[in-house]
């Protein structure tokens, strides 16, 4: 099974701007290291990559793995929650890759909405949630909400 060795930001601008027409661009670098079996085996990956506003502590979490439909939810760790701020996926295949280590760049579009319309400055924390998720694996999903009523 490959393994996530490290993720890192290439390419991250002073800035982000906070409007609703602005577009923020990073670049994520993910350093991955295939096993042989992988490699012989032509297996699939899929690398989700997730981008949070981190507020303290950061919070757990949650992966719902279904390939290239997966999902992430936190768990609040102290108390406010961190902001998701957007994901990116792509299609890795060992067959294309043919070799142990490879890194895969990934540019993002972070976008934030207008909070204010005064223009003001604010340093923030920011993290890069990376995970990997084989062909041969577990399925996940949630079913809609649903409402029932209790008799007693």
């Amino acid at each position: 099974m490959a393994k996530i060795k490290q993720v890192k930001l290439d390419r991250v601008p002073e800035y982000l701007e906070v409007d609703n027409a602005k577009k923020n661009s990073i670049t994520v670098n993910t350093d991955i290291e295939f096993h042989p079996i992988d490699i012989s085996g032509n297996m699939e990956y899929i690398l989700h990559v997730f981008v949070y506003d981190i507020h303290g502590i950061n919070d757990v979490l949650v992966l719902i793995a279904n390939w290239d439909d997966t999902e992430i939810s936190g768990v609040v760790r102290n108390d406010r929650k961190d902001d998701f701020l957007c994901k990116e996926s792509r299609l890795i295949r060992c067959s294309e890759v043919n070799k142990k280590d490879v890194t895969i760049k990934i540019p993002m579009t972070v976008k934030l909405g207008k909070l204010q319309d005064n223009t003001s400055v604010y340093t923030r924390q920011f993290k890069v949630f990376a995970t990997l998720i084989p062909a041969v694996y577990r399925a996940s999903k949630w079913s809609e909400a649903f409402e029932s009523q209790l008799v007693f």
